[in-house]
C-alpha cells in the first residue's frame, strides 16, 4: 500500500504538561517522568491554531502525490475517517475533494470510528474495489483531540496526538489485504464520548456560555473502562483475525496494533505471547493519533527498514464506540 502522514510542527512534552500542573494538588501524581510512566509518551503533536481536519488531510494527500508520483485524476474514491469534521454537514471528504482538485466522478464520504477507523476504512475500500464500484481509493485519517482539548484534564491531555494519514488503495494492492474481523459493543459508547454539539445535546444560545464555562465540550473518558475493554476484546480479536486468514502466530512477522497507551500495549504483549520484536511501537515518539496510529506505525517501520517486503503484519484497531477491527497485511 502507498501510505503518507502529516505531523503538525507544533509539539508538547512531558516536562510543559508537568508544568502546567506544578502548582496544584496534581503536582506529585504527574511529574515529567511520572507521565512518562502512564503514557509511554515522550512527544505529542498538536495542531496549530485553525488547523483543522481538511488542512491536514490535504497536506498529507499531497504528501502521497509526490512520493508515490499519482495522477489524482484517476483517483475515483475518497473515504475521510474522523471524529473532529469541519462542519456538522456536509461530509468533510466533500471539502478535502474541492481542496485537492478531485475529479466529479469520484465518490466521497466520512466515517467516525475512532482508533477503530483505519481498519475499517481499509475494509470499506476493499470493498468498493472488490465490487467493481471504484479503481482507485484515496483513503484519509485525521483526528485531532490534543489541540482542541487543551482545557481537558491533565490525565487526557498526556495521551492524545494531532495526526493525519492518507493511503492509497487499488486492485493491486488489496489483494495484500486479507479478510477482516469486526466487533461492536454500543453499551460502552460512554466510555469515551463528546456529550455536547449533536442533536442528544445541542449547543444552543441558552447553554452556549454553561457548556463551554464548564468544558463540556471536551471529552467525557474513563480510562478504566477502556483499558479493561481493550484487555478483554483485543486478544480475542487477534484469535479471530488468525482463524479467519488461516494463520497461526508463528506466522505474523509483525504485529500493529492502535498505539492507545503504552500500558495497554504492553500488557496485550504479555496476554498474547507475542515476542517484543515483533510488536511494533511507536507511541513513545508520536503518541496517540486515534484513526492514524496504525498508517503511521506502518509507514514509520517500512522507513526504517524494520518491515521488509514480504513480511506478514497483523493490524488491529480498538476504541471509542466501542468498536474494533482488524486484518493481515501482506507488504
Amino acid at each position: 500500500m502507498k501510505i503518507s502522514y502529516y505531523l503538525p510542527n507544533n509539539t508538547l512534552s512531558n516536562e510543559y504538561l508537568a508544568k502546567s500542573v506544578e502548582n496544584t494538588d496534581l503536582a506529585n501524581e504527574f511529574t515529567a517522568q511520572k507521565i512518562y510512566e502512564k503514557s509511554g509518551i515522550k512527544t505529542r503533536f498538536i495542531a496549530d491554531d485553525g488547523e483543522i481536519v481538511s488542512h491536514m488531510c490535504v497536506k498529507a494527500a499531497n504528501k502521497l502525490f509526490c512520493e508515490y508520483n499519482i495522477d489524482k485524476k484517476n483517483i475515483d474514491f475518497i473515504i475521510l475517517c474522523t471524529e473532529n469534521p469541519d462542519y456538522i454537514f456536509p461530509a468533510t471528504a466533500f471539502i478535502v475533494h474541492e481542496k485537492l482538485g478531485l475529479g466529479k466522478q469520484a465518490g466521497a464520504f466520512d466515517i467516525n470510528v475512532g482508533c477503530s477507523g483505519y481498519t475499517h476504512g481499509l475494509a470499506i475500500a476493499k470493498g468498493l474495489i472488490e465490487s467493481g464500484s471504484a479503481k482507485k481509493v484515496l483513503f484519509c485519517t485525521c483526528d485531532i483531540q490534543a489541540s482542541i482539548n487543551k482545557n481537558a484534564t491533565i490525565a487526557q491531555r498526556i495521551i492524545f496526538s494531532d495526526a493525519a494519514s492518507t493511503t492509497l488503495l487499488d486492485e493491486n494492492n488489496i489483494q495484500k489485504i486479507g479478510k477482516f474481523v469486526f466487533g461492536s459493543d454500543g453499551s460502552g459508547f460512554y466510555s469515551m464520548y463528546s456529550k455536547y454539539g449533536g442533536m442528544a445535546y445541542p449547543i444552543n444560545k441558552e447553554n452556549h456560555n454553561e457548556v463551554f464555562k464548564n468544558d463540556d465540550v471536551e471529552i467525557n473518558m474513563n480510562g478504566s473502562e477502556i483499558v479493561l475493554f481493550s484487555l478483554r476484546e483485543v486478544p480475542i480479536m487477534v484469535k479471530n483475525i488468525l482463524a479467519a486468514n488461516n494463520l497461526t502466530m508463528n506466522d505474523i512477522d509483525f504485529f500493529i496494533f492502535h498505539q492507545s497507551n503504552m500500558l495497554i500495549l504492553k500488557t496485550l504483549i504479555k496476554m498474547l505471547n507475542i515476542p517484543t520484536k515483533k510488536m511494533i511501537l511507536d507511541i513513545e515518539e508520536i503518541g496517540n493519533t486515534s484513526s492514524s496510529s496504525i498508517a503511521i506505525t506502518l509507514k514509520r517501520a517500512i522507513e526504517n527498514d524494520t518491515i521488509k517486503s514480504g513480511s506478514k503484519i497483523l493490524i488491529a484497531g480498538y476504541g471509542v464506540g466501542l468498536s474494533w477491527s482488524g486484518s493481515i497485511l501482506k507488504i
